[in-house]
């Protein structure tokens, strides 16, 4: 009882309406929502799933892929540039696959659970595309490479927009600019 307490104390916290209702009002929308109220409670009474980090890159390259299906016969990892790899099944549904030791680079990736192919939920990182929009995993190397953040000055990405004739709709365009960068100035910047 005490978990249905908490829940409704914390549900009307948050809407002010039930403040203003009638404590007969209450009563009814209290027993309206009831098993929804419990059936919240018994959830977040019980111990949650472990979780889940996907990718997982380890110190020396190497990845861990993760993909949580407990209902799926078969999962596999389609990295890609590589043929797809059989991921294993834990007691949990918990399905997972170690790559060797990958050069650092950006990945891009998906699952293929039972035939379909999807994306990592696990992992924001996405490489949208029209047709096979992948998820994405950055092993990380040396400052020195090109797309490796260090401590160096940055420019400013400018966002544009133009109404285009021929086509006849709203367009948009990026242009970089290298740090420090004057329109009036006479700076010429080469290759």
């Amino acid at each position: 009882m005490a978990l249905v307490t908490s829940a409704w104390n914390a549900a009307s916290a948050k809407i002010p309406q039930i403040e203003r209702m009638t404590t007969d009002m209450k009563h009814k929308l209290l027993i309206f929502f009831l098993p929804l109220i419990i059936t919240v409670a018994i959830g977040h009474a019980q111990s949650p799933l472990p979780p889940l980090i996907s990718p997982e890159v380890h110190p020396d390259g190497s990845v861990t892929f993760r993909f949580r299906a407990p209902n799926a016969q078969q999962v596999s990892l389609e990295r890609e540039g590589t043929k797809a790899v059989p991921m294993q099944k834990d007691a949990q549904g918990m399905w997972s696959v170690t790559t060797g030791p990958l050069e650092p680079d950006f990945y891009g990736y998906t699952f293929a659970a039972d035939g379909v192919a999807l994306i990592d939920p696990s992992n924001p990182l996405m490489k949208p595309n029209l047709l096979h929009t992948q998820s994405v995993v950055h092993v990380p190397g040396p400052p020195s490479r090109v797309w490796e953040i260090s401590d160096v000055p940055h420019g400013t990405i400018h966002h544009h927009f133009y109404r285009s004739g021929t086509v006849g709709d709203d367009r948009d365009f990026y242009v970089y600019t290298p740090p420090g960068y004057d329109p009036k100035g006479n700076r010429a910047y080469g290759h």
